[in-house]
């Protein structure tokens, strides 16, 4: 038993003045292990919480109101009072975002809105075809600067859309 502790003490005493810094370096890298297992969990938790939809967990828009809607569709129509042409762009392009971000919390899955408008039929929206008219305007004003659209075609693709938010409750 005794040389069994000789042997302990002849180790410590070779290795005593690196406990410190072997300690130190210890700590620091659990330190770096428990926070890298407290952010991992975090981000689980936000995929895999349940009754949460995986999209709303990853970012997904907030969720679209009916209140938020109705103050949107106002800008949208005072974009088109306004009856200039960026005003009328703009409002096109507001719209469609709006009906985006309800198809993207609806479950919808897809990198584009064309993505996910190829998944709905005419029994979800009656005026589906239309809508992918009014999209593909709205990609044309984004896409090509020198786009020209008329007052009375904005009129028209916005009635379009609202005709949509009608249906969806989302707008009087």
């Amino acid at each position: 038993m005794d040389f069994i502790l000789a042997i302990r003490e002849s180790i410590i005493g070779i290795f005593e003045p690196y406990f410190g810094a072997v300690k130190f370096f210890s700590a620091l890298f659990s330190l770096g292990l428990l926070a890298a297992i407290i952010y991992t969990t975090v981000q689980l938790t936000k995929i895999l919480l349940p009754g949460k939809r995986i999209q709303e967990a990853m970012g997904a828009p907030e969720k679209i109101t009916r209140k938020r809607t109705v103050r949107a569709w106002q800008e949208i129509e005072k974009r088109l009072a306004a009856g200039d042409e960026s005003n009328l762009k703009l409002a096109i392009i507001e719209a469609d975002k709006i009906l985006d971000d309800i198809l993207k919390l609806s479950g919808l899955r897809g990198d584009t809105m064309a993505d996910r408008l190829k998944q709905m039929t005419s029994a979800q929206i009656s005026n589906l075809e239309d809508i992918w008219v009014v999209h593909k305007i709205r990609n044309r004003i984004v896409h090509e600067p020198d786009y020209n659209i008329s007052k009375s075609e904005a009129e028209q693709a916005l009635r379009i859309f609202g005709r949509a938010f009608q249906e969806l409750g989302l707008i009087d």
